[in-house]
């Protein structure tokens, strides 16, 4: 793909951890200023991650966004300032229901998630690690399998890495042709519906918004983001994203984390 200078990005999607922020949470003053400077150019800017939606809210209000965000890995496409709900995909009840029973069996952790609120069997040391670093309380409720009895947005595993390793082709064989599995931060590995993918969502949201693909730009580190990547006209990794990710990037920035983001609107959104 051949890459040029400012004025081609209307539309900036970006992922929030590790690509937006960093180990410590917080959005860097020079992120912000390059994201303040998109805007005041004409530039939408909106935020696309795994994240549930209550969790993504503080960031787009810190950043001033008004565009709808993208959650839930895209299954939740809903704006920040007017709660306006631009579209819902869950994933079917029998599917998660299939998946949840399996992921029991394997004495695994996992977060289910519905109606934007966070739910566990308990309150473990996973649970609340989880919890400190999205800044959400959790539900815990025993039984998920027995408690769910909605289509839940999305479900979560986690895991250590190397379990993450093992079992992500295994889950991928047994459910992808019902779900969206992906891995997003080393330990995690996420379901949404099928064909649900940051991606797709990304799609729906600049046709709604009259934008080409070519005028897109998205941004990430991890492998859930390598959808909206490869549909973006400029796919950027952050440099601190993983050899798949940089492989699937049109551009791999210079900087890690919110240092990468900033390099990338400057370079491509204010040609600077």
């Amino acid at each position: 793909m051949t890459i040029s200078g400012a004025g081609r990005i209307r539309l900036v999607a970006i992922d929030i951890d590790y690509t937006l922020i960093g180990s410590d949470l917080k959005i860097s003053e020079r992120t912000k200023q390059a994201i303040y400077a998109a805007i005041d150019v004409g530039s939408t800017i909106t935020l696309a991650t795994g994240r549930m939606y209550r969790s993504t809210v503080p960031f787009a209000e810190e950043l001033g966004l008004d565009a709808p965000l993208i959650t839930y890995d895209g299954a939740l496409v809903k704006t920040a300032k007017t709660q306006e709900v631009y579209w819902h995909k869950p994933i079917p009840l029998e599917d998660a229901g299939e998946i949840l029973a399996y992921l029991q069996g394997l004495g695994l952790h996992i977060n289910v998630y519905v109606d934007d609120e966070l739910y566990v069997a308990s309150l473990n040391e996973q649970a609340r690690h989880y919890m400190a670093r999205v800044n959400v309380m959790a539900n815990p409720v025993g039984n998920l399998l027995e408690f769910l009895s909605k289509p839940p947005t999305k479900l979560l595993m986690m895991a250590e890495p190397e379990i993450v390793d093992k079992l992500l082709p295994d889950l991928e064989r047994k459910f992808g042709d019902r779900s969206h599995v992906a891995r997003s931060l080393p330990s995690y590995i996420e379901f949404t519906g099928q064909g649900v993918t940051k991606g797709s969502a990304l799609a729906g949201l600049s046709e709604h918004l009259g934008i080409p693909k070519d005028r897109v730009m998205a941004i990430g580190d991890s492998e859930n983001d390598i959808s909206m990547l490869s549909y973006a006209g400029i796919g950027v990794a952050v440099n601190n994203a993983g050899d798949k990710v940089k492989e699937a990037a049109d551009y791999v920035a210079d900087g890690a984390s919110g240092d990468g983001v900033a390099e990338a609107i400057y370079r491509f959104v204010l040609g600077c």
